[in-house]
């Protein structure tokens, strides 16, 4: 038994050495091994992540280039792993060329695409490591120099807004009137008196016709051509102007002693009862009737008074009571009108109607719906100025030098763009009624129109209009837009009576000769009766060219 422990012992230590260097073998090995693996884990650490810039979704966006903003949304960046010292976003044209660099996709969409003007934009996402070169604006992709990534790319389509062709036409569409101004004469008793007041410039007359009632067909008037209202110097005619007057004889009904005959008005049975006589108009003192009649002086006295500035005063002071024949001065009509008309009667020729109902019998209807239809204002147009996206003129601000040359003296040359000759016509000038001027010009959609053209019977007043829609709901507009324009007054000259003014352009001795008012550019609040409305003077059509 001892034995056999000392045999086991003297064993185990024969094998101790063995085991121990065994042991240490393992031991040195797995710590080599544990040496291996860390070495591998601090490599994998520091090896570089593959750059990967993601994925952009979104668009593709088209848009129109027309002086609005235009900006997308909806982007949206996916798949990115965080790779990278830095990121941003990257514009780009068709060709790379680098355009924009918004940091955010924020900024992206802040950007307004409008501003590039027509064309393609690239919209990408780019990671990249530091140390990188050649990304600012300007410079071409190609030419970066470094570690990067770039994402897909969004499109952003600039595309150009298609024009218009619009032609303007601008018609005096004004009723043509032969004489300015007109009105009726009321019965006149003898011992009474009635005033008419009107206006009156520089070569305007006055004519006038009343029956003298104790006739047949005698009435007063002045000459055929009528009173001249102006003296040569351009002098209101004012004062006592009976002398101007005279008696004629409408040579329709055979004359009767007057203040007796049985077919005269006082005495007839009716109107129209005389015998016809189938004459001419003449002067009562070229008639050879025998009769003995009153001198005008007699019966009427005239008065003319001028009011101030265009305006007159004619006054008929019935005197007869205090002459041998009492007679009224039955109803009868005057006319303002030019110096080479002769509205009521022309010597040696045959009455009108209506002359011959006032002469016998006291009528005017005839002659009032005759003169009042063809009495009133007109006005021709003058050459203008137009713009597209621009004014011709501002209101509440002082005229400027251009506008004050158009409105006063129908002078657009200040202008870029004008209209000026009339439509068939071979030379500038005004438009009278029925004659036209046309333009043309290029829109595209959200461009508006001004234009303005001189009222020439007035100082310094325009119609026209600023801000002119051309298109509608991206349409184009076509049709009427007279509504759209009213009066302006330029306010650089004091403001006479429409179509009387010594100082309009009709009248005045040339341009730039009226009092200056030192005004403001303004809608004209202050339009006499005798102006007509905008649509009755001027019509303005807008049609598209196919």
């Amino acid at each position: 038994m001892i034995l056999l422990q000392h045999l086991i012992g003297s064993f185990v230590a024969s094998l101790k050495p063995k085991i121990m260097r065994y042991v240490k073998t393992l031991f040195l090995l797995f710590s080599a091994g544990a040496f291996l693996v860390s070495c591998e884990s601090d490599d994998a650490e520091d090896m570089p992540q593959t750059l990967n810039a993601g994925t952009l979704s979104g668009g593709p966006f088209a848009f129109t280039v027309d002086g609005t903003p235009d900006r997308v949304s909806g982007i949206a960046l996916t798949d990115f792993n965080g790779s990278g010292d830095a990121q941003t976003y990257v514009i780009t044209d068709d060709q790379n060329n680098i355009l924009g660099l918004p940091p955010t996709l924020e900024a992206v969409e802040g950007v307004d695409f409008d501003e590039a003007g027509p064309g393609v934009c690239l919209i990408w996402h780019m990671t990249y490591r530091t140390g990188l070169t050649g990304l600012q604006v300007g410079n071409n992709v190609s030419e970066l120099a470094g570690e990067y990534d770039l994402s897909n790319a969004i499109t952003v389509n600039r595309n150009t807004l298609e024009s218009t062709r619009f032609t303007v036409t601008i018609e005096n569409v004004g009723t043509p009137r032969m004489y300015f101004d007109s009105g009726t004469i009321g019965f006149i008793m003898p011992g009474q008196s009635a005033s008419y007041t009107f206006h009156a410039g520089p070569g305007h007359y006055v004519s006038l016709a009343t029956m003298f009632v104790q006739s047949n067909d005698l009435f007063f008037a002045p000459e055929e051509a009528g009173l001249a209202l102006y003296d040569a110097m351009g002098n209101a005619v004012t004062g006592d102007v009976t002398s101007s007057i005279l008696i004629w004889d409408a040579g329709t009904e055979v004359n009767e002693e007057p203040g007796v005959g049985p077919n005269q008005a006082p005495r007839q049975a009716g109107p129209d009862t005389g015998v016809d006589e189938g004459g001419t108009v003449q002067r009562l003192s070229n008639v050879n009737d025998g009769f003995t009649y009153p001198a005008v002086a007699d019966q009427l006295q005239v008065i003319l008074e001028h009011d101030g500035d265009t305006e007159f005063t004619l006054t008929l002071n019935n005197i007869s009571d205090m002459s041998g024949i009492a007679s009224p001065l039955a109803p009868g009509v005057w006319v303002v009108h030019s110096g080479n008309q002769t509205p009521v009667f022309m010597e040696g020729m045959p009455a009108s109607p209506g002359l011959e109902d006032i002469a016998e019998d006291g009528d005017n209807s005839i002659s009032d719906m005759e003169l009042s239809e063809n009495s009133g204002f007109v006005t021709p147009f003058a050459p203008g100025a137009f713009a597209v996206n621009e004014m011709v003129f501002q209101t509440g601000a002082p005229s400027t030098a251009a506008f004050e040359d158009l409105a006063e003296d129908g002078d657009p040359s200040g202008y870029a763009h004008i209209f000026n000759t009339p439509v068939g016509a071979s030379a500038p000038g005004p438009i009278f009624p029925g004659q036209s001027y046309s333009f043309t010009c290029e829109a595209v959609d959200g461009d508006v129109l001004s234009l303005a053209t001189m009222l020439i019977q007035s100082n310094d007043w325009v119609i026209g209009g600023n801000g002119i829609a051309l298109f509608e709901n991206g349409m184009p507009v076509s049709g009427d837009i007279t509504a759209q324009l009213a009066i302006y007054d330029s306010g650089t000259e004091v403001d006479e009576y429409p179509g009387a003014g010594p100082n309009q352009a009709p009248r005045q001795a040339g341009p730039d000769t009226g009092v200056d008012e030192n005004g403001m550019v303004m809608l004209e609040g202050a339009i006499p009766d005798n102006v007509p409305q905008v649509s009755e003077m001027l019509r303005v059509t807008l049609s598209v060219e196919n």
